[in-house]
């Protein structure tokens, strides 16, 4: 999507199917990833554009990362199950989808490994966006730096009025 202006909804979604490449049995793993980037993007807008799409992507993640999280984690585990499942032998439950999801957040190992080419693809996004996205929903909240030079301040404040001849 190197053209920035405008594009309708229709035309995204042209778009991502035309540059996901061909996933076999899964292809209506296709039209489920293109349906969640206009969800993204869309929130009931009729036109868009790519930094429309990167800014909404970007205020769903910041805005309660947490929730953010959790969100991927299901979404990931139920698309890698779709397409992993009757395919990869150890994704033969939802269970083993989110084992290997949350792995993938993390630092992963290596018992269970993406055998489709729509489940490396969903592996792929959530390693590149996982990881980041868990240290900010478990991490410390936002202002804590802040706050915890205010109370520095504070207490060498006090420490030097104590310090203070009399």
């Amino acid at each position: 999507m190197g053209d920035r202006s405008a594009l309708a909804a229709r035309k995204i979604v042209e778009d991502v199917a035309a540059a996901a490449p061909p996933l076999g049995r899964d292809e209506r793993l296709r039209g489920a990833v293109a349906l969640l980037a206009l969800g993204l993007a869309a929130g009931g807008a009729g036109e868009l554009s790519y930094d429309r799409l990167k800014q909404r992507f970007r205020s769903a993640m910041t805005r309660d990362p947490l929730d953010a999280l959790a969100v991927m984690l299901v979404g990931c585990s139920t698309l890698f199950y779709q397409a992993e499942h009757g395919e990869n032998p150890r994704c033969a439950s939802f269970l083993d989808a989110v084992l290997f999801i949350s792995t993938c957040v993390s630092g992963g190992y290596a018992d269970r490994l993406a055998q489709t080419a729509a489940g490396k693809a969903i592996a792929s996004f959530a390693m590149t966006m996982g990881p980041a996205l868990a240290a900010s929903a478990l991490g410390a909240p936002q202002g804590a730096d802040d706050q915890g030079r205010a109370i520095i301040e504070r207490l060498d404040g006090i420490l030097e009025a104590l310090r203070a001849p009399r």
